[in-house]
């Protein structure tokens, strides 16, 4: 069965028709939506929504209780039930994705060097960055950081999504690392991203279907953020 909010399943799709399910103060509320939120550290998509033969352009999107609303101007003159066609800006969600999934593979890197836990990250459009609980970061230490990532995005690892139990993921030690105890303990099944057998975390984020489609990164810059926390920002080479 599709899910409402179908970027969780299939990040690839760009253009879906659907119809309006709801409309509250916000905005709109589509039967099954193509618009990612801001989350997790991710931009919330760029689009349209055509309806009626208008074009209406994504202001903002948010999740509320009941799912995913979209942010649009003079919505008020439609209804629900009206159908809709939703296009993202591909180009801009496809550097996300490379982006989001760079930042996973960096966290493999530098947690199987020093077993240092992710403290923040946010992603862009034209680059990416991580805070971790480290003591320790020098340009020679983060230059060999991203050469690792570049030397497993070149192996060509695919990338698989998945929907686990969350009493399945409490037995696997693998998942320590994911902070599945933050997540709500309403929230009974769980979104697992998976990096060949570099990296697996709980993840509400959108990726790439293989590391060969990021191509390369280059370390942008390492900060240190004060004590116990350094940042390493690093960018798809164009």
């Amino acid at each position: 069965m599709m899910r409402h909010e179908l970027y969780l399943e299939n990040s690839y799709v760009s253009e879906l028709e659907t119809v309006i399910e709801n409309i509250n103060e916000f905005g709109v509320k589509l039967k099954n939506t193509i618009f990612y939120p801001r989350g997790g550290g991710q931009p919330e998509d760029k689009g349209v929504l055509i309806i009626q033969d208008e074009i209406y352009e994504v202001l903002e999107i948010k999740k509320f209780s009941d799912g995913v609303y979209l942010k649009i101007n003079e919505f008020e003159s439609l209804s629900v039930g009206d159908t809709c066609i939703q296009k993202i800006d591909w180009v801009y969600r496809y550097k996300l994705m490379k982006h989001h999934t760079v930042l996973h593979i960096l966290s493999a890197v530098v947690w199987d060097e020093f077993k240092a836990k992710v403290t923040g990250g946010n992603i862009y459009e034209d680059k990416a960055r991580l805070d971790f609980d480290m003591e320790m970061l020098d340009n020679e230490i983060a230059e060999e950081m991203v050469r690792r990532v570049n030397t497993i995005i070149s192996q060509n690892h695919r990338i698989d999504v998945t929907f686990e139990n969350r009493d399945k993921l409490k037995e696997d030690s693998d998942l320590i690392r994911t902070v599945v105890n933050l997540i709500p303990e309403s929230v009974e099944i769980i979104r697992i991203v998976k990096i060949g057998d570099v990296d697996i975390q709980a993840d509400g984020g959108l990726h790439v279907k293989n590391t060969s489609e990021i191509g390369k990164v280059k370390l942008i810059k390492k900060e240190n953020k004060g004590k116990g926390r350094k940042r390493i920002s690093v960018g798809i080479i164009l």
